[in-house]
């Protein structure tokens, strides 16, 4: 469950986060270089077909080992139609798959038509729609009153900022190596520059979002020493903190070099960033395994709420419909 998980966001990511590098990062920049952004929309069309592709069939997985969970019954007898048609119909986590499988579709045919113009616009308005949809498939979906709309909404915002923090990682890393092998040095120096702006506005978005989530999944500072959800979860904050020491040090060491007048220093810097922008990439990816396992634990407001006999308050009457965790707890 947990690796099927993992594939799915990162998937999802990859493919949200691609089209917002496309249509808002470099689009702008590339307008008078036509050949540029023919071998980026090549290459970066490429990466969404495998990103929809893994996601799909990742979702289709994910979807029987729910059904498995759901239902208590050995993996065969779960994948029966009457048992498939139950999860797909009666509960949340199969109305929203199959509302996500519509956008999958819809991507997939704006994909098959990326020459017409508004087709990249509809096609990153369904990958938001499909990564932000993610939000009623774990923890926020399952939380209820008025706190499970404020924990939806931060969850939607957290999901969307990390797949174009994350996912636009890899566009970057394509385009520094193209930009690398034409000697495009402004050119890079202006794309990386839009992306930092990107990701300034995604860090404030994580950060502030992460707290909401934190404090409704935490509660407190004991919940996040003494259980083993919030030592995951700290760990996860870690990497996070990782991450932005490398995009500081792409912002405001090595882009300025890009613009600098010795070629040989500009090319250093964008091999660097080339670098940079990989282990960046891998730190991302590990937080989207981090957040697959985060998933499927009980989260550490249930310690506290269960020593203080409060756990009705916060949770509310059980939902038939309703599922909080890939386990399928309510």
């Amino acid at each position: 469950m947990i690796a099927t998980r993992a594939i799915h966001f990162a998937a999802t990511a990859t493919m949200t986060g691609t089209l917002v590098f496309r249509m808002v990062v470099a689009k702008p920049v590339l307008r008078s270089e036509e050949g540029i952004a023919n071998r980026l929309q090549t290459q970066t069309l490429r990466v969404l077909w495998l990103a929809l592709a893994a996601a799909t069939i990742s979702g289709a997985i994910w979807l029987l080992l729910q059904a498995g969970s759901m239902s208590g019954l050995p993996s065969n007898e779960a994948m029966s139609t009457d048992v498939l048609s139950t999860v797909i119909n009666e509960t949340q986590f199969g109305q929203v798959t199959t509302i996500r499988l519509g956008l999958a579709i819809g991507l997939a045919a704006c994909l098959a038509c990326y020459r017409v113009a508004i087709a990249e616009w509809l096609a990153l308005a369904a990958a938001l729609g499909f990564a932000a949809s993610l939000a009623w498939t774990g923890h926020a979906g399952s939380t209820l009153g008025a706190m499970g709309y404020l924990h939806l909404a931060a969850d939607t915002l957290h999901l969307i900022a990390a797949a174009a923090w994350i996912g636009g990682l890899v566009a970057l890393s394509l385009f520094l190596a193209i930009a690398h092998r034409n000697n495009a040095m402004s050119l890079a120096r202006n794309v990386v520059a839009r992306f930092s702006t990107l990701g300034i506005v995604s860090v404030a978005i994580l950060m502030l979002s992460g707290i909401i989530n934190a404090a409704i999944l935490v509660g407190s500072l004991h919940g996040l020493v003494a259980t083993e959800y919030g030592r995951v979860l700290t760990l996860k904050v870690a990497m996070f903190a990782v991450m932005l020491v490398f995009a500081a040090i792409n912002r405001f060491r090595l882009t300025p070099q890009l613009a600098s007048f010795g070629n040989e220093q500009s090319s250093n810097a964008l091999r660097q960033l080339i670098h940079n922008s990989a282990i960046e990439t891998a730190f991302g990816l590990g937080i989207l395994v981090i957040v697959a396992m985060l998933g499927t634990m009980h989260p550490a407001v249930h310690y506290d709420l269960a020593m203080t006999g409060d756990y009705q308050s916060y949770i509310g009457p059980c939902r038939a419909q309703t599922l909080s965790s890939a386990h399928g707890h309510h």
